[in-house]
Formats: structure tokens, sequence, C-alpha cells
């Protein structure tokens, strides 16, 4: 005798009485990870392995929970070193990084500014002093007297040929006294030409002189001016020993360089360009770029290590990139989000990496190796030459991957390192038992965000029905609060003065409403035979199946007829849906297994001469799912003995071999779609479901339902085994039907 489910396994296990709150605002909690408690002390745990990379199998939006619990690890971690990236006087298309504790990188980068204003602004007025402008203008003076005294020379040993001298741009011109005397030009002019160049010469070896005497003079009083500064950048980053070399190259390089700091504004500017080489000056501001520092990450007024959660995925969003601009220098670099996580965590959604170009080639490479090397993606769709070559970093960071199961799996399969590289893998539960402490837990979390969306209060009641809607099972609830308080969030709209259970009800309405034209077109199909499905009576070979269709984010379920004819033949069980191309796998699968259990309970001692044809009747659409063996062997059963079926009674379960129920999906949806087809037909307060018994849990029903089976009006029936079933749809013990199918075996045996 099956014991048929009582209403009150089938209620909510909770009332709003059994709280102390009539709103969800009057709920004292506090910030605690729903259910998570296992999941939290491994998590724990694998943040204390160091060089541990770990994959965290999770609901998106238990996401900020996990930021918070590594962040809270993190302050106790030491802060990593700023990065800065400077000049390489070697090598000047690959820059160098420099590590520097936290806070000092920023100090560095404020020297090196205020050392670079020093020689743009401030050296070029120091080397004005009056002592080097006094010798640099009695230089002047000389090299004019003795130019002067040079051409004045060659002017008097000219005339006496003839001719006069005179200066003009680019050189000395020459004209003759007497225009009458032609002849003297072509007698005296290879003798003008040996005095000129003679004339020259001294003017030149003046400059010259004059020149080296000056540089001379302005290079010492850089060397001067530039010491004292190094020296104290010398002295402040002492413990860097490799900033000494670092300082050197500055100092070595601005006296390669000497020329560009000199300015000379004055009346004798054009002049000394040409004479003097150091006094040449082209642009400044931009040779000065090269002593600046790059600071790409600042860990000044940090506390504990990074954590850094990735925005974006891609290869030069983790790895960091090098912006095109007109002139590219160290100034171009910006750090990825490695560089900002080293020394700390790096938090990405899986998802992220597997979909974004170059993600988990970055991932793969950095850990691989152990350094973070900023270098174009290989085949990228940009082929943009590297203009830049900056120096790679040491990595020390850790990766933490949020994804899903899937992911986890994806990324194993597709690299076989991922498990290698990922040696910690830890799964957060997506449900907990249903219990008033969860229940408290989950209404304090979305009083939460209702309090920042400024909600209207939300009654227990109203709390209690929108985790109804998004239960599946009677004893579970799902830690993901997104759905719930959407139905609150959408209920807000349309409440008065507090958010009711009513207003949840009538949101959920809204969002069915695609299903309401699918449930009427069935009401008239019912209604007009279209659909043609019994609700009273008994048949042979016919059974009321239960199915599923997923329509949007809804499922709608609702009975079918499925038939059985046999006769003799040597075919066996034929799958009609099969022979017409639309059965699934798994539902052929099912068809094999009736043909397994009917051979092992009827034909150990005889071969029959059997056919048998199974049909879903009035599909024309591709079916999958074993869902409806249980009830295509009780159409099967009675076809062969001849015994009729309960029409007021549906079936759902697959069914093994050896004739044990077992449990399927969208059994509240079916419950649901058999009841409106009896409402629809005529309900007869014997009608109801047999389902498998492990589904019990599984029931989420209307109150509409319940109550009709608090009136025992209608009623759902779990079984476990077969004979359970053919029993309570014959109305006779499983043997004598069996008996009665043994016996037309025998009629059909081949003989």
């Amino acid at each position: 005798m099956v014991k048929e489910l009582c209403w009150t396994q089938l209620k909510d296990l909770f009332q709003p009485s059994d709280f102390y709150f009539e709103t969800i605002e009057q709920i004292s909690g506090s910030d605690t990870f729903l259910g998570q408690d296992e999941a939290i002390n491994a998590l724990n745990f694998a943040l204390n392995l160091n060089n541990y990379n770990i994959f965290i199998a999770s609901e998106e939006s238990f996401l900020d929970e996990i930021i918070k619990i590594i962040e809270e690890k993190a302050l106790f971690l030491n802060v990593p070193e700023d990065l800065c990236y400077v000049y390489n006087f070697e090598e000047p298309n690959k820059p160098k990084i420099l590590y520097l504790e936290a806070g000092d990188g920023k100090i560095l980068q404020d020297d090196l500014k205020e050392f670079v204003i020093f020689l743009k602004n401030e050296l070029s007025e120091r080397l004005k002093s009056l002592k080097l402008e006094d010798k640099k203008q009695e230089l002047i003076k000389d090299f004019e007297e003795q130019k002067n005294e040079i051409l004045e020379k060659l002017n008097q040993e000219v005339k006496e040929l003839g001719f006069n001298i005179s200066q003009v741009e680019g050189g000395l011109a020459f004209s003759i006294i007497d225009e009458n005397n032609i002849i003297n030009l072509e007698e005296n002019s290879n003798k003008i030409k040996q005095l000129a160049r003679i004339a020259l010469d001294q003017i030149n070896i003046w400059e010259q002189e004059i020149g080296a005497i000056l540089n001379n003079l302005y290079e010492e009083e850089l060397i001067r001016q530039i010491s004292g500064p190094i020296h104290i950048l010398k002295i402040k980053y002492k413990y860097y020993t490799e900033f000494i070399d670092y300082f050197d190259n500055i100092f070595e390089d601005i006296l390669e360089h000497s020329d560009l700091f000199i300015e000379n504004e004055d009346e004798n500017t054009e002049v000394l360009k040409g004479i003097f080489p150091i006094m040449n000056k082209s642009n400044l501001s931009e040779f000065l770029k090269r002593y600046e520092v790059n600071l790409i990450v600042n860990n000044s007024n940090k506390k504990g290590a990074p954590v850094i959660v990735a925005q974006d995925s891609d290869y030069r969003s983790l790895m960091g990139s090098i912006t095109l601009k007109d002139t590219v220098d160290i100034s171009s670099i910006k750090a990825g989000a490695l560089q900002q996580a080293r020394g700390g965590f790096l938090i990405l959604k899986a998802e992220d990496i597997i979909e974004r170009l170059g993600g988990w080639q970055a991932i793969k490479q950095t850990l691989n190796s152990g350094f973070i090397k900023m270098e174009d993606l290989k085949n990228d769709s940009i082929n943009v030459p590297q203009i830049l070559e900056p120096e790679k970093i040491k990595a020390n960071v850790r990766i933490i991957l949020v994804g899903s199961s899937v992911h986890y799996d994806l990324l194993k399969n597709y690299e076989p390192s991922f498990s290698k590289l990922f040696k910690f893998r830890i799964d957060f539960l997506d449900e907990a038992n249903y219990t008033k402490e969860i229940i408290e837990q989950i209404g304090y979390v979305i009083n939460k965000q209702c309090k920042k969306e400024k909600l209207k209060p939300v009654t227990t009641q109203a709390l209690l029905n929108a985790i109804r809607k998004t239960q599946y099972r009677i004893d579970k609830i799902s830690l993901n609060v997104e759905p719930i308080y959407k139905l609150i969030y959408q209920a807000n709209s349309i409440a008065k003065d507090k958010i009711t259970e009513v207003d949840i009800e009538n949101v959920d309405k809204f969002n069915k409403t695609l299903l309401n034209k699918i449930n009427n077109d069935m009401k008239e199909n019912y209604k007009l035979n279209r659909t043609l499905i019994d609700v009273d009576g008994s048949k042979i070979g016919e059974i009321n199946g239960l199915c599923i269709y997923d329509i949007g984010e809804n499922t709608i379920g609702h009975p079918i007829k499925i038939t059985a004819t046999s006769y003799k033949g040597k075919k066996g069980i034929i799958n009609i849906e099969k022979a017409a191309g639309i059965s699934g796998s798994i539902h052929s699968k099912g068809v094999e297994i009736i043909e397994g259990f009917l051979g092992g309970r009827f034909a150990k001692t005889i071969e029959p001469s059997l056919n048998c044809k199974i049909c879903i009747e009035q599909n024309y659409a591709s079916i999958d799912g074993d869902s409806a063996s249980s009830a295509e062997l009780y159409a099967v059963i009675s076809s062969l003995c001849g015994i009729p079926l309960k029409q007021n009674l549906a079936v759902t379960g697959s069914i093994n071999q050896y004739g044990d129920i077992q449990p399927v999906g969208g059994l509240s949806e079916k419950i649901e779609g058999f009841f409106k087809a009896c409402q629809q037909k005529g309900l007869t307060n014997d009608q109801g479901v047999i389902i498998p018994y492990q589904n019990q849990v599984d029931l989420i029903l209307t109150n509409e339902i319940i109550e009709h089976i608090q009136e025992g009006k209608f009623h759902i029936y779990p079984i476990k085994r077969y004979e359970q079933g053919i029993e309570l749809l014959t109305g006779e013990s499983a043997r004598r039907v069996e008996e009665k199918v043994r016996q037309v075996l025998k009629l059909m045996v081949i003989k």
C-alpha cells in the first residue's frame, strides 16, 4: 500500500509567526557569509599556503564576500615594493626596473623631478655667474680685438695691391680702388687669395682656442654645479646599491650633452653659436625626460598587500601596455593588473580569462616564468612594432580565479598545466538547508540591498514568498540571493506602504505573462479535445505521462498520452519516436532499459515472439530524457496483459532494468500541468500523480494545489518500485498482473 503525501509535507516549513520580526528591517545580524563555513575555512587555509594559486568554484554573487575575506588576509601581509621604470643609458629602448620600499618610489620620482627642474631652469642661471660672465666677455673682447687686428693688417696689404676689403655675410669681399686699372685684378688675384686665406686661418685658430678655453670653463662649472645634487641623491639612496651606477650614468650623460645646458641671450649669441659649440641649444625639455622616473606602481600609504580585482582580463590589461603617442619614452609605460597586484592577490573571473584575447596566455606565461614581461601579444590583430622593451619584473603574485565548475573543467581539459598552476580548488556551496537561521541571514543581506535602493519595508511573509518562488527543493534554499532580491525590487514598484506577499504574487504573475497565452491555448485544446488526454476512466495500453518545456526563463509542464500496442512478431519493442527520427539518445536508452526489464522479468526460460510499439502521441518535435520510461513500461505491460490503466493518474519517473524507480527533474511544473488539465476537463477528487519517492523534497507546489491535497481532492503518490506503480494504476496486485503477462507471452513463444 502506497502512502500518499500529506499537505503538511508540501507547505512552507516556516510561517511568519516563527520569526521575531514583522519586516526585514527589524532583523539584527552581521555580515556573515551565508552557509559557507567550510569553504571559508578552506579559503583561509589556502591563503596561508605560499605560492599557491587558487580556483574558487562559486556563484558570482558571492564575489564581494570572497574579496572581503582576501582583503582581511592581505592586511596582515607586508606592503610590497614600489615599481619604477628609469632610462637605460646603455640600451635606451630597454628601460630598467627599480624596486623600492613602499613610499620610496614616490620620493625618488619627486627628487628626480626636482633635479630635472634644476637642470632646466636653475643650472643655466648658475652658469651665468658673474665670474664666468666676466671671463666670457673678456675672451670675446680678446677675440674681437685679435680678429680686428688681423683684418686691419689684411686690409693694409690688399690696399697696396689696389683693393679694399669689407666683411659680408658668409666671408670677406674685395673691391677695386681704381676702376680704370683693371689689370690689377688679374695680376694680383692669387696674391690676394693667399693673404685672405692666411687671415681667415688665423681667425679660425683664435676661435678654436678661445672656444676650448670657454668650453673648459663651463664644463668645470657644470661639474661643480651638478656634483652636489648627484652626491646628495647618492647619500639619500645609499641603501639601494644599484642606484649608485644609475646616478653616475646621469652625471656622465649630462657632461656628454653639456652643450644643451648653456643659454646666451646677449648680442653676441649668434656669433658665439658659430664659435663655441657649447652654446648651441636644442629641445632641452624633451631631452630631460630621460631623467624622470615613471612610478608605475605606488604603494605609499597602503596597508598590507594589494588585492586587485581585474576589471578587464585581456593580455595588455593584465601584463601592462605601452601607450602609443608622438614620442614614446618611459612615461609611455602603463602598469597592468599583474604589476599592481605584485606582492598580493589578483582576483580574476574565470569566464573573462577564457573569453578575452590572451588572458590565459598572460597568466600562464607569468606563473611559469616567475616574471611579468611587457610585450606585444603574438599574432595580435594589430601589428604595431614594439619600440620599447621594458625590463621584466619579478612576479611574486598570487592568482585567484573565481568561476563555475564548468569553467574549471574547461580550463583543466584545455590546458594540461592548469592543475599544476592552480593547486587548490575551493567549492562554495550554492545551497543550504532551509532553516530559520539561514532565512534570517538572507533577510539581513536583502535588507542591506533594499536600504541602498531605498525600497519600502518588506514583510516577513513577503520574504518567505519570494524565497519559495526561487526554491527548487522544500528542504533547501539557494544561497544566491539575487533572484529573491529581483522579485522584491520589482514588487516595490506596485507596493503601497510595505511590500507584502500579495505584491510578490502579482510580480510573479507579471513575470509569467509569456506563459499565459500558452496556458490558455492548452486549456482550449483540452476543452475541444484537440489534445487527447483522459483524466478519468481506464484504458488498456494508454497512460498519462508528463513532460516539460523550457520557454525563456520559465518552465511549463503538461501531460502527454503514451500508448503501447503488442502483437506477435520478432522485432521486440519498437520506439516509434526513434523510427521517426525524433527520439533523443537518452529517451532511446530508456526504451532499451524497458526491453531489458521485460526480458529479465518474463523471458528467462522462454523466447516469446513479440512486437510492441511505444508511442508518445501528438508529439511532433524532438524528445529526449528518460523521465517517461516508467510510464512507457506500464503502458507496455497493460497492452500485454489486457488490464486497463487508470486515466485519473499521471506518471513520471525513470526506471532501471531491475524495476527500481529513479528520480527525475521538473516535478513541480509537471504536477501543476496535470492539475490544470484536470481542472479544465473536470476534477473528480481522485486524480493525482505518481512520482519517484526521491523527488518528494523537490516539490514546490502552488497554494491552490496544496489546498486541493489538503481537502483530499488531489493526490501525490511517491513510489520506490515499479510494482507499486502498477498496483496503483490497475487496482490489481503486481503478482496477478505479471501472471497475466506470462500467460500471454507463453502463447507467443517461438516454436
